[in-house]
């Protein structure tokens, strides 16, 4: 909270446990609040709508210290909003603050017993429920005041009524200073519960590190360190961000502000990504992600009044899969539930899953993971019942949009379909289907991406291959553009080292006993012992590479076959060649690479010679700039379409939907927009099947993704998934599932 305060401006091992069913009876949700900050009581109330009635309790900014010690009411304070909250049946409790302001947080504490009788009397006043205490910034010399304070409170404020206290975060046990401050044991002497500010691991200086604003170790840290004060668990809250921290990493702004470490809201950090083509990875060691993007010369963004000039930029944040891994912690824990901080930094669909991911510990079956076979998406609460009837006796009630793993075909009975299905502790039941959208799960991956290129060849080629295409696998520039090679040849395309040929993967080379083995690159991406591997064995082996990565993908051209159209993407690292390539390889349109702002000279001679009339362009200007349009008119050609979206994910979804008719959408493929070497070997599986490859990234599903699943679709299509639960999340497979029409 503390810094944060004056910063922020209002804009998920990757482990992700999904609630199998709701708490039986006698089971009850775990407690959850969030703290209002921004704006006055109109957004307040917009704020809360967003939420789903998932909070408990709303803490809003309504009482305030000044530098006399006094109670100052805000004015926010507004009768309205509490009244609608008490008719919603939600507790208003707001926040006491000295907003970091040390002579208002000691004078206020000098004179505690007249501070807690005015704050008693507002509570009775505007018929609020209670108060939290949210003094920071004063060191340990005022602890026993500040407990001692709590105490008052307790005393003149009635006793159904709340007496809860903000605690700075302590893993690391420190005694002085203002973490010292907070008397842990003391304070939960008096208050109802401890609400431990859980964030804030980096901060806003240069001294800070450039990292998480809380790691899912500095989260569980700060639990362990209330339990081992001796907290009762039941008092204790731990406080989740939803805001992030921004670092400019190429020096100070155009006005000279060095950004170290600026908060940022979540719909921010997902606008500032989205416009500048960010790349997003996620850090398994921390469980958090983290955003990096450039602002192009001659470009700005604001971050409130400030200036986001051009230059590299770094951003951690949360999103669902680092919130779904601490919302666990609780139920680990056996602790009273989450707060947060604060409404207005939330992203609008982190209420689409919070209570149902904090509560998981509640419910005795989960999924971890999914495994490829038939499966069902609940499309409302739905009953898990012991046999196939309506008297089936109730094992549980699904949330709706929980993904189920379906066993069996399905029974008829009492008018109805019902699916049998397996719990992750092998409890059997059955769901009725009219609760079910169903479809076929397909899960490629292997231990790495050598062995997924080889599940896909297992799936796509279970008999012998006439070819094999080898790209490179851990630089994949001159393998994409082959992706249209392997389709002609109906072959699979498999990944290798540049300078060894894995075991596995010769393996199945040897399965597939092909005639030719094409090798994408010349020696220094495929190397010469690669290639006397192979001929030695008997294979006969092409070599396809040019003088460099534009010239390689004309070569493969020659290969495909050159008619008077081609596919235009970029030469750089991006996936715009792996999404259009099974398009691409259907229609046999050979794929070029360019740069950005010219016409490679390889690439000009070839549509001359080749007297080219017709150009695609894959990506938008960030990619492929509109200089490149002038050059090819200049070169007489006329028809120029270019395929493009505001990101790589935006792109992968105008090929699909522009291509539709020439796609089947009864069968899509999933690939990471950001780990995508590991889906290179799927586009040639995915053309065999004339299915499209849609990207996504860890997570949070771009709009663009969710709109294609639930508006272009006929029909609930089978899924397939090329790459791990590292690379794609258990979060991520089940926003496709929920998202699926």
């Amino acid at each position: 909270m503390n810094r944060v305060k004056f910063l922020l401006v209002v804009m998920i091992a990757l482990l992700l446990i999904l609630p199998s069913a709701l708490p039986t009876n006698g089971q009850t949700n775990l407690f959850n609040m969030s703290y209002i900050f921004m704006g006055g009581p109109d957004s307040h109330l917009v704020q809360v709508n967003r939420t789903k009635g998932s909070l408990d309790v709303v803490s809003p900014n309504y009482f305030d210290i000044d530098e006399n010690g006094k109670l100052i009411k805000t004015w926010t304070l507004d009768s309205d909003f509490i009244n609608e909250m008490h008719n919603r049946g939600m507790r208003v409790v707001p926040f006491l603050s000295n907003h970091w302001n040390i002579t208002a947080g000691k004078k206020g504490l000098d004179r505690r017993e007249q501070l807690a009788k005015e704050v008693a009397f507002a509570i009775d006043q505007y018929n609020l429920d209670g108060v939290n205490v949210d003094i920071e910034g004063v060191n340990h010399t005022y602890r026993d005041a500040h407990t001692d304070f709590v105490r008052l409170l307790r005393k003149y404020i009635p006793n159904h009524k709340e007496v809860s206290v903000a605690v700075a975060a302590n893993p690391n046990g420190w005694n002085t200073g203002w973490h010292g401050f907070y008397d842990y044991k003391g304070l939960s002497n008096h208050a109802d519960y401890l609400m431990i500010m859980a964030y804030d691991e980096s901060w806003e200086s240069p001294q800070s590190p450039v990292g998480p604003v809380s790691s899912i170790s500095f989260f569980t840290r700060s639990v362990e360190y209330a339990i081992n004060q001796g907290v009762p668990k039941e008092r204790i809250v731990v406080g989740l961000p939803f805001y992030g921290r921004l670092w400019k990493t190429d020096g100070p702004t155009s006005e000279g502000i060095t950004l170290a470490g600026r908060g940022i809201s979540g719909p921010s950090v997902e606008t500032l990504v989205s416009k500048y083509k960010g790349r997003i990875d996620f850090d398994e060691k921390t469980q958090t992600p983290k955003a990096t993007f450039t602002i192009p010369n001659g470009q700005q963004s604001f971050l409130g009044k400030t200036i986001l000039s051009a230059g590299e930029y770094v951003i951690w944040y949360e999103n669902e899969s680092s919130i779904r891994a601490k919302l666990r912690v609780p139920s680990q824990y056996g602790i009273k539930g989450t707060g947060s901080w604060a409404l207005g930094h939330d992203t609008p669909h982190t209420w689409n899953y919070y209570t149902e991911a904090l509560n998981w510990k509640a419910i005795k079956h989960v999924v971890t993971r999914f495994g490829s076979g038939p499966m069902g998406v609940t499309t409302s609460k739905v009953n898990f019942r012991e046999s196939p009837s309506k008297a089936g006796t109730i094992l549980g009630e699904f949330f709706t949009d929980t993904p189920l793993k379906i066993t069996g075909d399905p029974v008829t009975a009492d008018a109805l379909q019902w699916y049998p299905i397996q719990l992750a502790d092998e409890t059997e039941g059955f769901v009725a289907g009219d609760f079910l959208k169903t479809f076929l799960l397909k899960e490629l991956y292997g231990k790495s991406r050598y062995d997924t290129s080889i599940l896909v060849s297992n799936e796509g080629w279970k008999e012998k291959s006439n070819a094999v295409i080898l790209g490179r696998g851990d630089l994949p520039i001159d393998a994409l553009t082959g992706s249209v090679l392997a389709t002609k040849n109906e072959s699979p395309l498999l990944l290798t080292g540049s300078s060894s040929l894995p075991d596995s993967v010769l393996e199945e080379i040897n399965r597939l006993s092909p005639t030719t083995v094409f090798l994408l690159g010349g020696k220094a991406a495929i190397s010469e012992s690669i290639e006397s591997t192979l001929k030695e064995l008997g294979y006969t082996v092409r070599r396809i590479a040019g003088k460099s990565r534009y010239d390689t993908s004309i070569q493969v051209a020659a290969e495909v076959g050159i008619q008077n159209e081609i596919i235009l993407t970029t030469g750089k690292d991006s996936p715009d060649a792996l999404s259009v390539a099974p398009y691409a390889g259907i229609k046999q349109i050979p794929i070029l690479l360019t740069k950005q702002n010219s016409l490679p000279d390889e690439v000009r001679n070839f549509v001359l010679e080749h007297s080219i009339s017709k150009i695609t362009i894959i990506g938008g200007e960030g990619a492929v700039s509109g200089n490149i349009i002038k050059e090819l008119q200049e070169l007489g050609i006329t028809n120029i379409d270019r395929v493009s979206g505001k990101s790589r994910y935006d792109t992968s979804v105008a090929i699909a939907t522009r291509f539709k008719d020439d796609l089947d959408i009864s069968s899509l493929y999933f690939a990471s927009g950001v780990s995508y070497i590991d889906a290179l070997p799927g586009s040639p599986l995915a053309a065999k099947n004339g299915a499209p490859i849609l990207l996504v990234n860890n997570g949070d599903l771009p709009a663009s993704v969710v709109n294609f699943l639930q508006e272009e679709l006929p029909a609930t299509p089978n899924v397939n998934i090329i790459g791990g639960y590292g690379v794609i999340s258990d979060a991520t497979r089940t926003n496709v599932f929920k998202a699926l029409k």
